[in-house]
């Protein structure tokens, strides 16, 4: 196979710098640049820094570092990447087109001023894609195969050209709808963190990795039907519980954790002219005996796929501060059916029981914890709780069968007509209220405040 033009030409003849890529008013000759239409596409690169350190008695060398990048870049559809929106992390630095509360976010629309590049394809469908990415002042260069019908493309770092980041890398791109709606975010989605490159300094390569996977869900706020908001489940396996950057050589937690989250949206890119990319908070609970309960973690996260239902996200705050490097995953839309109950309460007084009671079960049958600020009487001031096992205020766990097999989490609130003026000629009707409740919930009707279930004495 004979090639017309490449990148090795390029740098022969000074038109490959570090600082710019070529902008090519047409393909070049023999070369095709329909494989990357016209329009947004996602990318994500993974891989490590050139390790040229000698292992000594411990071959192979065990520090590898984990290199990566992730967002958006435009294409021309004639060759040229003519902007982008990305995030990278080299030398365990996170570099982002912008920042939101001190934490590496994306733009939320793709920009020269942030990456261009150029590409082409030959008629077999491979070829090449060359990013410069102006944030971490990287420039990469792939050979690439596209996948059947351009759905997707892949490939690894070329080293030929100077100044390209000479590191061994892959370049996964993914073609996107083009029409971006907030609506896309609103799903329950299973999430895998890649266990490898990208990451925050330990990989399966070498000093040990995390291991993490998340049941997600992100749905509007049943009280105002507009915010997104949501949470779930992890499971958490860092290096078997070592952190050496922590405590070298102490197991500091078990191997294993369950953590439930809820997740706060702090900034979300959908609609004309946006890229569809967010930046969310998960701040973690002390569901399941969590000794990570307190901290949290930001992540952002950029959509792709023909309908936009999968996304990459990847991890780039704690605590609200830049992460020393990105933990990539994989985001797919799952099914969770899980649902929250609640129950309507009805106390009948009579001259045997003047004072009557009735507990109710909460059950959460959801992959998200279900949160609440108060629970609330609303016009039935006979009626007043007089205990159960929900708190006052907090969180029902996430249903998890690792932890609780079939048996799903469960809370109790009592209710007693504790006054005198509740008849049957004068009945008083109202409400309890989970207030700041987050979830749906059966039987339970959403309001301006929280979910709210019948409550009636007579």
């Amino acid at each position: 196979m004979k090639r017309n033009f490449s990148l090795l030409t390029l740098a022969a003849a000074g038109l490959w710098l570090l600082a710019s890529a070529p902008a090519f008013a047409a393909c070049p000759a023999g070369e095709s640049g329909t494989q990357l239409a016209a329009g947004l596409w996602t990318i994500k690169i993974e891989g490590f820094a050139t390790d040229e350190g000698t292992c000594g008695t411990a071959c192979p060398d065990p520090t590898p570092v984990g290199e990566g990048c992730f967002g958006v870049i435009q294409s021309d559809g004639a060759c040229d990447i003519t902007g982008g929106d990305v995030i990278c992390a080299f030398n365990s630095t996170i570099t982002s087109p912008t920042t939101v509360s001190g934490v590496p976010a994306f733009a939320g629309s793709t920009s020269p001023s942030n990456d261009v590049g150029s590409y082409f394809f030959n008629s077999n469908n491979t070829g090449e894609i060359n990013i410069v990415d102006s944030p971490s002042g990287k420039t990469m260069s792939f050979g690439v195969v596209a996948a059947l019908g351009n759905t997707s493309m892949s490939g690894a770092s070329l080293f030929g050209p100077a100044g390209v980041q000479k590191d061994p890398l892959i370049l996964t791109v993914q073609k996107r709808d083009q029409t971006i709606s907030e609506a896309q975010f609103e799903s329950a989605s299973s999430v895998t963190f890649d266990p490898a490159g990208g990451s925050a300094g330990g990989n399966g390569l070498g000093k040990g990795f995390d291991a993490i996977a998340v049941a997600n869900e992100q749905h509007l706020d049943p009280e105002t039907g507009t915010t997104l908001e949501g949470g779930g489940t992890i499971f958490f396996n860092v290096d078997g519980g070592y952190d050496s950057d922590v405590v070298p050589g102490v197991q500091i937690f078990p191997s294993s954790l369950i953590v439930d989250f809820h997740t706060t949206v702090i900034q979300q890119n959908t609609g004309a002219g946006k890229d569809g990319t967010e930046l969310t908070s998960a701040g973690l609970n002390g569901d399941y005996m969590d000794p990570l309960s307190g901290a949290a973690f930001q992540t952002a996260a950029v959509l792709y796929g023909t309908t936009n239902g999968s996304a990459y996200v990847a991890t780039t705050g704690s605590g609200g501060a830049p992460a020393h490097g990105l933990a990539i995953a994989d985001s797919t839309k799952a099914i969770m059916a899980g649902s929250d109950t609640g129950a309507g309460v009805i106390l009948v007084a009579s001259v045997s029981t003047p004072h009557p009671s009735k507990t109710i079960t909460i059950t959460n049958g959801s992959t998200e914890p279900l949160d609440w600020t108060a629970i609330q009487i609303n016009g039935v001031p006979d009626v007043t709780v007089t205990g159960g096992t929900c708190p006052s205020a907090g969180d029902l766990a996430a249903w998890n069968p690792v932890a609780t097999g079939a048996t799903k989490p469960t809370c109790t609130i009592a209710f007693t007509d504790s006054g005198t003026t509740c008849t049957t000629g004068s009945p008083e009707v109202g409400t309890w209220e989970f207030v700041g409740g987050d979830h749906t919930m059966i039987t339970g009707t959403p309001s301006a405040t929280g979910i709210d279930f019948s409550l009636k004495c007579e």
